[in-house]
């Protein structure tokens, strides 16, 4: 299989901001919710939608909840997020080879480009979607369509790589190579009922992946 366009989720994934999504959404829940969850129990909320975390939880304070949510993040977000190891140098390589790369998130797109900036990896994007560009947030693979046909990208020459279920199910579902990071939170066992097409265990090895096919 040669690779053309490779999709990436945001947070877990390129960006280290497990520990600032946990701490912000324990800020809210015990502020809304007293007792109902430990801090251990946060990680549950490291990748679904705003709108899906919040609205399970209250749907009538959805709203928010996620307002307060972003609040609580973006005060906290420039100090905390950080760059998982090897991940800037994989992006250089793959965008020498000429792939055309993309970030597909659930994170706002301003919050998500601050974040891109920050991480000192926006010249290595053709395109960079964030939840207030689609109506239907992963596993859905309506964001994963619209990045593709900005892309003028093909599924059989597409993958989708992420650290959630939501990530693998929204690729499984857009019918494109579904690739699962096992260097964040989220373990094996917990990502395998999903049927990801790959499984990596770290950035090197996804760059290797990717790039098979075109080495062959």
């Amino acid at each position: 299989m040669t690779f053309k366009t490779v999709l990436l989720d945001f947070d877990g994934t390129l960006a280290d901001t497990n520990r600032l999504i946990s701490e912000s959404h324990f800020v809210v829940m015990e502020e809304n919710f007293p007792g109902r969850f430990k801090k251990e129990e946060m990680a549950q909320f490291n990748g679904p939608s705003l709108e899906e975390i919040y609205g399970n939880l209250d749907q009538s304070r959805q709203q928010e909840l996620g307002a307060r949510y972003r609040e609580v993040m973006l005060a906290k977000h420039d100090d905390m997020i950080g760059i998982f190891p090897g991940i800037k140098e994989m992006l250089e390589n793959l965008k020498q080879e000429g792939l055309r790369l993309g970030v597909v998130s659930t994170k706002r797109s301003d919050v998500l480009k601050r974040g891109v900036s920050i991480l000192g990896i926006t010249e290595y994007f053709d395109t960079i979607i964030g939840s207030d560009g689609f109506s239907h947030p992963k596993p859905d693979p309506e964001s994963l369509f619209l990045a593709m046909e900005r892309l003028d990208a093909e599924r059989e020459t597409s993958v989708m790589v992420g650290d959630n279920h939501h990530d693998i199910v929204a690729g499984n579902n857009a019918g494109v190579t579904s690739v699962f990071v096992g260097w964040s939170e989220k373990t094996t066992s917990f990502i395998q009922p999903y049927r990801p097409t790959k499984i990596v265990k770290d950035p090197q090895e996804l760059e290797e992946y990717i790039l098979s096919g075109m080495r062959a």
